[in-house]
């Protein structure tokens, strides 16, 4: 597990190292196709160091291709592979080398293809900032699509004199900005026929970058905090509902502190429900992970076998109570033991009135009605707010019936704690 941590860690790296050489790229050739000749010595050893970065990735990926079908032909090869690998291959071939027309280097811009796949795989990799990573790519495109009709516009202008390279780059850019952002000045102005097209296609351009930009913020702003509009949704629909039915204040309130209860410790969200959506496999590891804390302080799986453990992380569920629930009374029929892995509750005699005991974290109730087919024993209520775990009763006995030790060490206990009850 370590090797494949570290392992991904190394892809993950090379992956941000790689794409920081398209990015160079994308911003450099559009510049050097415009001020080849005033690109500066540090500029050409940066691309000859880029050149070397695809070179290596294009080797890497050619080398796991192959190694991986066991050295088939180029023709067993599957279309897509092929594809991404004529992506990779102008980024190999160092142009300048070569000379002839600047406008090769153009070819180069073939790996932003690559970008775009990584920054989709970020994308489904950091689920928990997906909508920020979406904001922040399309900022990057935005900035790059910009940085090219920058020097587009630049090409078709004349340069006004004592301007150098990079402040006709700061005009080109300027009147860029303004007209992307729909609020051209009118200070710079075209003046021929293909500056006229230029600027109506960017003017085009600009009006729908803008109005996707502003849906696409609107909506990822909109959905920043889901879970919380989700829940206060919810309190909306069950406050007509309370007043609707005329429910007394007293149990309105209680009603209202579980949902409180039920936000601070899941975001009022169903885990059953969540979970039941993932595959086997990964259900039951998220199970474990999640419950691992719980199972761990509980004196009755001390010792217990990773196969035990695992099937009762799985059985689990998810149980709320308010100050004041009963969970259940003396004399019903037992259907679920329970699990307390946050709260106090009290044991109370059959009279309802004499306190046995109390259970806090880590500790168990349930299991005698559900090992001796007998109602229960006796009621529990709750102290304050309570988050448990219940057992259904089949799963309790198919549990019982697949780990024999285990079963005996819960009748033995169960006996013991009947032992202790008042007659």
């Amino acid at each position: 597990m370590s090797n494949d941590h570290d392992r991904r860690r190394q892809d993950h790296g090379w992956d941000v190292l790689l794409a920081a050489g398209i990015i160079w790229v994308a911003i450099d050739v559009p510049w050097q196709l415009e001020f080849g000749a005033h690109q500066r010595a540090v500029g050409k050893v940066v691309s000859g160091l880029v050149t070397l970065l695809f070179a290596a990735d294009f080797w890497i990926r050619w080398r796991h291709l192959f190694s991986r079908r066991g050295g088939s032909v180029t023709t067993a090869v599957p279309r897509e592979s092929r594809w991404w690998l004529l992506v990779d291959l102008p980024g190999v071939i160092p142009l300048a080398l070569f000379g002839g027309p600047v406008g090769w280097l153009a070819l180069r811009l073939m790996k932003l293809p690559r970008l775009n796949q990584m920054m989709r795989q970020w994308r489904r990799r950091d689920i928990h900032n997906a909508s920020l990573l979406r904001l922040v790519f399309f900022v990057f495109w935005m900035l790059l699509i910009a940085h090219w009709i920058a020097c587009g516009w630049a090409s078709l202008r004349v340069r006004v004199p004592d301007d150098d390279a990079p402040m006709h780059y700061l005009r080109a850019l300027y009147w860029t900005i303004t007209t992307l952002a729909t609020v051209g000045y009118g200070d710079i102005t075209p003046d021929t026929a293909p500056q006229m097209m230029y600027a109506i296609m960017t003017m085009l351009f600009g009006v729908g970058l803008f109005g996707y930009g502003i849906g696409n913020v609107a909506h990822m702003l909109a959905n920043i905090d889901q879970v919380q509009a989700h829940y206060h949704s919810s309190l909306d629909r069950l406050a007509n509902f309370l007043r609707y039915r005329k429910i007394p204040a007293g149990l309105q309130r209680r009603i209202y502190d579980y949902y409180a209860f039920l936000w601070e410790r899941h975001l009022g969200y169903d885990e059953a429900i969540i979970l039941s959506e993932l595959p086997e496999p990964l259900r039951i590891e998220i199970a474990v992970a999640m419950k691992r804390e719980f199972i761990e302080k509980v004196p009755l799986f001390r010792g217990a076998s990773p196969m035990l453990l695992r099937e009762i992380a799985v059985e689990l569920r998810a149980a709320l109570f308010t100050p004041g629930d009963y969970i259940f009374r003396a004399g019903e029929i037992g259907r679920h033991m329970y699990f307390i892995s946050r709260g106090t509750v009290e044991v109370i005699g059959e009279d309802g009135q004499t306190i046995i005991s109390t259970l806090s974290d880590g500790d168990f109730f349930g299991e005698i009605a559900l090992l001796f087919q007998r109602p229960r024993t006796a009621s529990i209520r709750a102290v304050d707010f309570c988050d448990m775990y219940s057992f259904d009763k089949e799963s309790f006995e198919r549990v019982l019936a697949y780990f024999p030790d285990f079963a005996a060490f819960v009748r033995e206990e169960a006996e013991r704690r009947q032992a202790a009850l008042p007659s």
